[in-house]
């Protein structure tokens, strides 16, 4: 049983439409539209009926009709055939698999893999709300910070990929040097919180990640600002941020609140472990 075919970049039109509905799907799109690197899987090169996209160093994103059983056999073959042993190569023993809320992902992917142990959670995905961000903007910046201390903000940019790019092609190379900017928060020059860009753009819309990294700092409005500063940056720039994050991270979503963001989108996520 053969698995999935990797198509070449001028076969991405192709799975275009599994990917152009959903906001969870922008990393997948951002891929297909060559604004980031990754691989491109699906059953067909014309007319597909499923398909996977890959982005480098992240998740992997699997949509179409997984109702069939030859479908579901080229998914496993393709994850034992080329997923595994790509991991294993990178010396990673983990990979995600982002799915639509549908039943048949679940029942395949619990049903259990060979070599192959999987969690499932849910993530949300929230909307901006511009309106609401300026009623609050005004308090954000200052939310619950020590008046006393010495806080700081400046923009850096980050390195997304390192040495991960798949493949050495021309086309490839100009991803080698991918950054994305950040908003820094430090506090007397001790780094606090960062809030950057992820890397996924699609027109005027992007995803943000932000981390307070010790949690004794958290709580106390840091991230608030670093994410605040971040959206102003763009909104500038005229972008529009999407934000993520897993059911379980309250804070994640309170913040998410309180920046102004509307919850729109549930999906599962499928993260496996590769034992032995």
């Amino acid at each position: 049983m053969n698995g999935l075919i990797e198509l070449i970049p001028e076969e991405y039109p192709a799975v275009y439409d599994f990917y152009n509905v959903k906001k969870q799907h922008l990393p997948a799109l951002s891929v297909l539209l060559e604004n980031y690197p990754g691989r491109v899987f699906a059953d067909h090169t014309e007319a597909p009926t499923l398909a996977v996209v890959w982005a480098t160093g992240r998740w992997m994103y699997a949509a179409g009709d997984i109702r069939t059983e030859i479908n579901r056999m080229k998914l496993e073959n393709f994850l034992q055939s080329v997923v595994v042993p790509e991991c294993r190569h990178r010396r990673e023993n983990w990979f995600e698999i982002y799915t639509d809320e549908e039943e048949a992902w679940t029942a395949l992917f619990t049903r259990g893999l060979a070599g192959l142990k999987v969690d499932k959670h849910l993530e949300s995905v929230y909307e901006f709300n511009r309106e609401r961000f300026y009623q609050r903007n005004n308090r954000v910046a200052a939310d619950s910070l020590d008046a006393d201390a010495e806080v700081t903000v400046n923009y850096e940019e980050f390195p997304l990929l390192g040495s991960q790019v798949h493949g050495t092609s021309a086309r490839n190379d100009r991803f080698s040097g991918l950054t994305a900017t950040g908003a820094v928060v430090k506090v007397q020059d001790q780094v606090i919180s960062i809030c950057k860009n992820n890397g996924f753009i699609v027109n005027n819309r992007y995803f943000i990640d932000v981390d307070t990294f010790a949690e004794a700092e958290r709580g106390k409005g840091y991230a608030t600002l670093a994410a605040a500063s971040l959206i102003n940056h763009y909104l500038a720039q005229g972008m529009v941020p999407l934000w993520e994050t897993t059911h379980e991270n309250i804070a994640s979503h309170k913040l998410a609140l309180r920046l102004g963001f509307e919850p729109v989108e549930n999906y599962p996520v499928f993260a496996f472990v590769m034992e032995g």
